[in-house]
């Protein structure tokens, strides 16, 4: 329009110039012309990009068009190279050139890599060529094509893992695309979070950012106020990623059909487990979901979820295990979650786990430690994975680090508690029996815990052989050499040897550390082994309150006597421990027997808080009648001590706990025998308590409502509590009156 008004105007003709073709458009590109994946990714709009999550991204995309173009153009070829191969075969008949057709024959495996397990597929490649080194024919062709399938086969990065696997379906929805909507819902019920989203951004990926950011402009004048906010945004993210766990089956087709959605979703998320600690909501949150993504992507294409994992996933999980040693074990369950449910499958992830961390043995070790329960809750601890923990569990004792050995022994003592072939750990007795002498207090707290787990394991064995059956039987290269000769001179060996090492380690002057995991591991052992009575009563009276109380209060639940796992320094070095309640647990008579003895042995002037905390746990909720008279001859010897602990303020609680327990006993002759031999020791109390000395006395009231609670009861207890008060009124007339007593006279 622009030139007719210029003509019209002008009256002169413009000269219109063509700009010259596009050579490209003209025609198609050789193919040593065209752009390669690399120069692609050399792109400089995706260097400018700072975020590293849309940068890598962004470069994904990129990737992933250069191959669809290359598919397009290898569509559109196949049908001249195909015509251009006939025809060259056609002009030079049947002395058709063997180079030439091995260099075309390599081409085309080259561009056909698909979704092979790149390891196992390095691996037979190489095997392959190896053959051709035997027969001594390797040519240069030949050498090229093994080194540019190696570097296929063994990618570096994430990225290039991804470059070698199955191409990407033509029509899946973007992931981003499923999860936009559901974070979005959840965001806009946050105003903090509605207000500091990055509108210009993915909705997913400004989430992340916030979600591993807080609030930026929270300023510190006001910490209240950054506290609710920071606390709202924590409860929002854990809101976030438990709708997308909950909702991971949507997800489930477009990170199988297409790895590079997997990596974009990994990627993303994946901060939330190295930016937050292990104690946090939003780190617990988020393993939950990455565990529930690999449970259903397992469930849809278990060998290319297995392959994500290994060549994804992996090579990032292996640095936040180097890390955060506090982690481990919740990163270990995120690796087997992706892993196909078989031996074979989880010695290779084992295996690629090792190839990631390197020469890095402590943390390989310390992850085997985690991982082995794993597989010992799935009944896959057969003689291959037997052999390869044992392997590292053995290197390991061996490590100067004390954290190593650490790990070695509690990979054994894993083997002892969760595996049938817990024989094979007898022929190492002499191996870890030589670290009782070790400093290093977590190093004798899980060697303790083996020879307590393996000592109970063999007393088990023996009674089998006892009662004319025979041990477990064991196969396997590791545990069939001493379970196949296994008699009862071989346990009796064992046993000894595991007493010595518990006699070392479980003694007074030991840590405080080391003797509460002794208490948990060794109750369980009292009823076969009385020898350790005497040592593990004088250990639970030296603990510390607040230990010795964790292991005496009664359980929350019917029937549990786990109290939980403990940790008993400050800091990610420590491993976390079982604690019993032993009192539920331990052999309540031969308890309390011990305990009398060695009052009977060395008199005290009265007992301490210690002392009847353990005589009350002592007590079992009910008395055997075949055991009576021994409960009666244990009351005989303690109740001086146990009544003058009636009018002592501290003790008074627990000293009527244990009166009322024999008095108020479901069996009759316990009953009337205690309160029939307890007359003298009440009246004496009684006199002591209306006395005048120096002496801390509890208070007159709770004295006069034991008393009146106990003849509440009826029958002959009132009768006798009745008459102690009685030969206190005619023994001592005066304190009589002064005192409260008379109430308990009244009808």
């Amino acid at each position: 329009m622009i030139f007719k008004v210029y003509e019209l105007l002008t009256k002169r003709t413009v000269k219109i110039t063509r700009p010259p073709e596009d050579p490209e458009a003209a025609e198609v590109r050789p193919a040593f012309m065209r752009d390669t994946a690399s120069k692609r990714l050399k792109d400089p709009e995706i260097d400018r990009i700072q975020d590293n999550v849309e940068r890598t991204i962004r470069a994904i995309d990129t990737l992933g068009n250069y191959h669809e173009e290359r598919r397009v153009q290898k569509a559109t070829e196949a049908p001249l190279l195909i015509q251009q191969h006939r025809q060259t075969r056609m002009a030079q008949g049947t002395e058709y050139d063997t180079t030439s057709k091995e260099e075309v024959q390599d081409s085309l495996q080259l561009s056909e890599v698909r979704v092979k397990a790149l390891a196992s597929g390095a691996a037979a490649l190489q095997g392959k060529g190896g053959a051709r080194g035997g027969e001594g024919q390797k040519s240069r062709t030949a050498g090229i094509k093994q080194q540019l399938l190696q570097a296929v086969g063994a990618p570096q990065s994430s990225v290039g893992a991804l470059a070698g696997m199955q191409q990407p379906a033509l029509f899946v929805k973007p992931a981003a695309d499923i999860m936009r909507p559901l974070v979005l819902s959840i965001v806009q019920d946050s105003e903090e979070l509605s207000r500091a989203v990055d509108s210009r951004k993915d909705v997913v990926v400004s989430f992340m950012e916030q979600c591993r950011e807080g609030v930026p402009d929270a300023g510190r004048a006001d910490r209240h106020a950054t506290s609710e906010r920071l606390r709202e945004i924590e409860e929002t993210s854990v809101k976030v990623f438990e709708t997308l766990a909950n909702r991971a089956q949507l997800l489930v087709e477009p990170l199988t059909k297409s790895p590079p959605e997997f990596w974009k979703v990994w990627s993303t998320f994946y901060p939330a487990l190295t930016d937050f600690p292990e104690t946090s909501p939003v780190f617990e949150s988020a393993v939950f979901l990455f565990k529930r993504l690999g449970h259903l992507m397992r469930e849809a294409d278990a060998p290319l979820t297995q392959q994500l994992m290994t060549e994804v996933g992996l090579p990032s999980l292996a640095k936040e295990l180097v890390r955060a040693p506090e982690k481990r074990e919740c990163l270990c369950e995120v690796i087997y979650s992706y892993t196909q449910e078989d031996t074979l499958n989880h010695l290779l992830v084992l295996r690629a786990l090792k190839d990631k961390l390197g020469d890095n043995l402590p943390v390989y070790v310390s992850c085997l430690s985690c991982l082995i329960s794993l597989d010992a809750q799935l009944s896959l601890l057969d003689e291959h994975l037997l052999d390869l923990y044992v392997y590292y569990a053995l290197m390991a004792m061996q490590r100067p680090q004390p954290r190593t050995r650490v790990a070695g022994i509690s990979i054994l003592h894993t083997i002892t508690t969760c595996s049938s072939q817990h024989h094979s750990i007898v022929a190492l007795v002499p191996n870890f029996a030589a670290l009782a002498n070790d400093e290093w207090w977590e190093v004798q707290a899980q060697l303790l815990l083996l020879s307590a787990s393996l000592l109970s394991k063999l007393t088990l064995s023996d009674m089998d052989w006892q009662d004319g059956g025979s041990a477990d039987d064991a196969s396997g290269s590791a545990g069939s050499k001493v379970a196949d000769g296994a008699d009862p001179l071989a346990l009796e060996v064992a046993q000894e040897s595991l007493l010595a090492v518990i006699s070392h380690l479980f003694v007074v002057s030991g840590s405080k550390n080391v003797l509460q995991v002794g208490l948990s591991a060794l109750v369980h052992l009292l009823p076969e082994f009385p020898n350790l009575l005497p040592m593990y009563v004088t250990v639970l009276l030296e603990q510390s309150p607040n230990y010795r109380q964790r292991l005496l209060r009664p359980t929350d639940a019917e029937g549990d006597y786990n109290l939980g796992r403990k940790t008993y320094v400050w800091g990610n070095a420590s491993r976390m421990y079982e604690e019993k309640c032993v009192s539920h647990l331990w052999p309540h008579l031969d308890v309390a027997k011990t305990l009398a003895m060695q009052l009977d042995t060395s008199p005290l002037d009265c007992l301490q808080t210690q002392h009847m905390e353990v005589l009350t746990a002592t007590l079992p909720d009910i008395f055997k009648e075949p055991e009576v008279e021994e409960w009666l001859s244990v009351f005989d010897k303690m109740k001086r001590y146990i009544f003058d602990a009636l009018i002592d303020p501290e003790l008074h609680q627990h000293s009527a706990q244990f009166i009322k327990r024999f008095w108020t006993s479901e069996s009759e002759a316990l009953a009337t025998a205690s309160v029939e031999r307890s007359k003298k020791v009440l009246l004496q109390a009684l006199k002591d308590l209306y006395s005048h000395t120096g002496r801390a006395k509890v208070n007159e009231a709770e004295m006069v409502a034991f008393l009146q609670d106990m003849k509440a009861f009826g029958g002959e207890l009132a009768v006798e509590v009745v008459s102690v008060v009685e030969s206190f009124r005619d023994t001592l007339p005066n304190e009589f009156a002064n005192s409260s007593l008379g109430i308990l006279l009244a009808s």
